[in-house]
């Protein structure tokens, strides 16, 4: 129930992360155009540069520690302060390396420093912490008052071209206090640990090793907006951006899922509960799996319409963009699954640690190549090249040690119903007019077809869910 009751403390939040942009990015877009998109995209880009040196695969890391210590107070109040303390002068040194990058370039020198304040705000991010504990109530309540106070600054305050500095800064102070907010806290949580006893640097070692794969995947995710705006334009690197930021609202649905089940899965294996570890990975797969392949299918069936309506017909691109990129929504879904809740829980962390390097090697040399032959279009085909070979990798390290049969059971089904469904929501699609219902028409036809498919094909977890909704106890 616990794991549940996180699921959908987190999914409530996802949903306000996917509702917010559908409020904000329309307004936004047309009030900064595509040369500010692109220029907040860059340089958002470049200041994630030193805060992922800064990081030091400290979330991840501080997350499992915390998980495979739940049970002492007293070792889960020293694990905290001295990675908190690490985590405090990684930033600052990163800090400083920027102010240096900032001294010798002076173009967009304003953008870059509102951005720097998510830098700063890196520093005292305890989320970790909460989630290691499997506390998603606060993080996701702190997350929902921020995302709703940011929503309404946009709106007061952005309304012209030249706000884009103010929108920056509206992005990265709420992240700022956002983090503060978790602080208040920690007093009933965790104990107070004589400075002379704790022993930060022993983290360094462990934490690099979870660096090394966080900068590797993080890279592969912001090197294509780097490579546009230096290869094609800084118009490219924001049509590029808007496609990204669409496909990780949908992906908030099957990935929010990993994020609930890393400490979870950290502590059954802390405990020596490898049946339990696997069982929960195999449902979890089957899951993602069965809702990732009807987003990827729908949202290529509506993007071009939509992206126009939604954005303006000056982002067109967008929509190809967006239909290029819809088959990293399945693949993410099975890398991060794979990775997050087995790979990383298991501590292996080495096969983790190849696969999104491998992603980062692959994704240089594919933008490299794709950007030169198709210019923005390359990037998004370069995204998916790179998680084919991710998640390829991924399959391959654990084939001996998971039941491969189990995990893609019912695939085929899931394709039929996904592909059938995505052909008759484009068939209305190319028939309605570009309005909100006929958007929302398109979107609850389309739920309803790829149920009501996968129903009549058997698919195990739909039967599944149709038992439990009959069998379910009735309240009195």
């Amino acid at each position: 129930m616990k794991v549940i009751r996180n699921y959908f403390y987190n999914m409530s939040y996802q949903l306000l992360v996917l509702i917010a942009p559908l409020i904000t990015v329309p307004y936004v877009a047309r009030v900064i155009g595509p040369v500010g998109a692109g220029i907040n995209a860059y340089t958002n880009s470049i200041v994630a540069y030193f805060y992922l040196v800064g990081s030091l695969g400290i979330t991840l890391y501080g997350n499992r520690e915390i998980a495979f210590h739940r049970d002492n107070l007293e070792e889960r109040s020293r694990i905290f302060w001295e990675v908190e303390l690490l985590q405090i002068i990684t930033i600052f040194a990163a800090y400083l390396a920027f102010l240096v990058f900032l001294h010798f370039d002076h173009h967009y020198r304003l953008f870059f420093l509102m951005q720097s304040l998510s830098l700063i705000a890196g520093a005292i991010d305890i989320s970790w912490y909460f989630m290691g504990l499997e506390d998603f109530k606060k993080t996701t309540l702190r997350n929902s008052v921020v995302r709703i106070i940011t929503i309404i600054m946009i709106f007061t305050f952005i309304h012209k071209p030249s706000d884009l500095w103010l929108y920056i800064m509206i992005l990265s102070a709420s992240s700022l206090v956002g983090n503060a907010m978790l602080w208040p806290y920690l007093p009933k949580l965790v104990k107070k640990v004589p400075l002379s006893s704790l022993h930060i640097w022993r983290h360094v070692g462990p934490s690099f090793i979870l660096f090394i794969p966080t900068i590797s995947m993080q890279l592969y995710i912001m090197v294509n907006k780097t490579m546009l705006k230096a290869m094609v334009s800084v118009q490219a690197a924001g049509y590029m951006d808007y496609s990204d930021k669409f496909i990780n609202m949908a992906m908030v649905a099957v990935t929010s899922l990993s994020v609930v089940l890393l400490p979870h899965i950290a502590n059954l294996f802390a405990n020596n509960k490898l049946e339990a570890v696997h069982r929960s990975l195999y449902r979890s797969f089957q899951f993602v799996t069965a809702l990732a392949i009807p987003l990827m299918f729908g949202m290529s069936a509506i993007a071009p319409k939509f992206i126009v309506w939604f954005l303006s017909p000056k982002f067109t691109t967008t929509g190809i963009l967006l239909i290029i990129q819809t088959p990293i929504i399945l693949l993410i879904a099975w890398n991060n699954t794979i990775g997050r809740q087995y790979l990383l829980p298991v501590k292996r962390v080495r096969d983790y640690t190849l696969s999104v390097s491998i992603g980062a090697g692959v994704n240089v040399i594919a933008n490299y190549i794709c950007i030169k032959l198709f210019g923005v279009y390359g990037a998004a085909i370069a995204t998916v090249i790179t998680e084919v070979f991710v998640t390829g990798y991924q399959i391959i390290v654990v084939r001996k040690n998971l039941d491969l049969k189990q995990m893609f059971h019912d695939l085929w089904k899931f394709f039929v119903a996904g592909g059938f469904m995505g052909i008759i929501v484009w068939q209305v699609a190319s028939r309605l007019p570009s309005h909100l219902i006929s958007f929302l028409v398109e979107i609850a036809l389309g739920a309803i077809i790829y149920v009501v498919v996968a129903l009549l094909l058997k698919a195990d977890i739909f039967l599944e869910a149709l038992g439990y909704l009959k069998h379910k106890p009735k309240k009195n």
